[in-house]
């Protein structure tokens, strides 16, 4: 399965996004682990070139967030 981004950070009913400074969180919403499971697989498969993911664990190390970075982009720190 091919990723496109920008469809990515529409969301969908298995997670949420909010935009942050330098990238973009996607969270996983409740009762959709499995679905958001798949997302964040998918999107670390295709990371590398345009965008870079940090993933973010809850308690029971389960992918909960992921942090998205384009890697097109002057970051905030990098001053």
């Amino acid at each position: 399965m091919s990723l496109d981004l920008n469809s990515l950070l529409d969301g969908s009913p298995s997670y949420g996004v909010v935009y942050a400074k330098d990238g973009v969180l996607l969270f996983r919403r409740h009762g959709h682990e499995a679905a958001f499971r798949a997302i964040a697989a998918n999107a670390m498969r295709h990371a590398g070139e345009d965008f870079t993911i940090t993933t973010i664990c809850d308690s029971e190390h389960q992918c909960d967030r992921l942090f998205i970075a384009t890697l097109d982009e002057d970051r905030s720190f990098a001053r």
